[in-house]
């Protein structure tokens, strides 16, 4: 009974809009998952309960992820391509999995709860930054965003957004040993981890003013995402004798070359030449978001938002739209996360942002449809 009393008494010093929340991010966890478990069943004509979570968005990279975590990087087979993803999600999946029939399962908790996390951490920031009513606003704006299934399925989004909102807060905070070790995983879950060492170098230096005399030993923990990148291009070179095979990898096997135009044109190409669903899916889609995370940093300018976030914004849009194929581009521009800031701030009106989070939340629903019944969405 105590128990149960003191449970009662944390939960009312909880504040309101932490309560609404934590409420928005449950719910939105529950129809994306409830809507992929339902897709999933009726597209391969029901089964068993367990059977459908085992095959729950596993769709795609998902399985690669898990095939890494059991085997290990290989330099033969078509496995040999898996080199381009990174190891610390996989590590994750093999160290919480006791038997690898239910990977998956082990795959989507990891990812569900790092978003978890991310969202506790996307809502600290916004109240540090802003206030409350802004990091409700922004919370629900990422919850119900169009590409938010992602934070649900067994890639590296939940982990990676995790560690990204949690850096730039204990940043803000002055916390540098705390955030070196953020920047230094970041940098093993996704090449975009490594976008975090100017950016939190940018943060650092403005705490300090610009000022020469005042820099210390804490400059240097921005450094440690290089670190988490040298082991990556170490894991390259000990599997295929070169650190850099990644990149070949990623060019022949995936199309991914850095040659931006190539990839507007494609896209162009797809959106006005296919039919549907692959002239949204591949061409529409991928240019609407590649000209919204154009405008957001725009806003972000505009705004004048703090550097560091601005710098990120920038960098994550940049890398987004960087290679010849941008058929992901949607997916990486939603870890342009200040954005939310950004629009929490813009659309004051409630019944333009109620217009705004239902049309989000609709596009939401359909995307994970898509995704859960194994057809392309980013």
């Amino acid at each position: 009974m105590q128990k149960v009393a003191n449970l009662k008494e944390l939960i009312k010093s909880v504040p309101e809009p932490a309560k609404i929340a934590v409420l928005i991010v449950l719910l939105s966890k529950i129809i994306i998952l409830s809507t992929a478990y339902n897709a999933t069943y009726v597209n391969e004509g029901g089964g068993p309960p367990l059977a459908i979570l085992q095959n729950l968005f596993n769709r795609w990279d998902a399985s690669n992820y898990v095939d890494i975590a059991k085997n290990g990087y290989v330099n033969t087979g078509n496995e040999a391509n898996f080199i381009v993803f990174f190891p610390l999600y996989p590590l994750l999946i093999k160290a919480f999995t006791f038997d690898f029939a239910y990977a998956n399962i082990v795959a989507l908790a990891i990812s569900n709860v790092s978003s978890l996390i991310a969202f506790l951490y996307l809502y600290k920031l916004a109240k540090l930054e802003f206030n409350q009513n802004v990091a409700v606003k922004s919370v629900l704006l990422l919850s119900f965003f169009p590409l938010a299934y992602f934070l649900c399925v067994p890639y590296t989004e939940g982990l990676f957004f995790a560690l990204v909102i949690s850096g730039f807060y204990y940043a803000r905070l002055g916390r540098w040993h705390l955030v070196g070790l953020i920047g230094f995983l970041a940098a093993l879950t996704r090449l975009a981890g490594l976008l975090l060492l100017p950016v939190f170098l940018v943060e650092y230096l403005h705490q300090q003013g610009w000022k020469p005399k005042k820099i210390g030993w804490s400059a240097l923990a921005p450094f440690s995402a290089l670190a988490g990148f040298l082991i990556y291009l170490n894991i390259n070179n000990q599997i295929t004798g070169s650190p850099f095979t990644f990149m070949a990898i990623e060019s022949e096997h995936w199309f991914n070359r850095l040659d931006p135009i190539s990839g507007l044109k494609s896209a162009w190409w797809w959106a006005t030449q296919s039919g549907y669903p692959s002239n949204l899916a591949i061409g529409i889609a991928p240019l609407v978001f590649a000209f919204f995370g154009f405008a957001m940093v725009g806003l972000a300018v505009w705004r004048r938002l703090r550097p560091s976030y601005a710098i990120y914004m920038f960098l994550s849009w940049g890398l987004a739209v960087s290679t010849a194929w941008w058929i992901s581009v949607p997916r990486y521009i939603m870890a342009m996360f200040p954005m939310f800031f950004l629009l929490s701030l813009l659309i004051k009106r409630k019944a333009a942002f109620a217009a705004v989070a239902a049309a989000s939340c609709v596009a939401l629903l359909y995307f994970t449809v898509l995704f859960a019944i194994g057809w392309w969405a980013f």
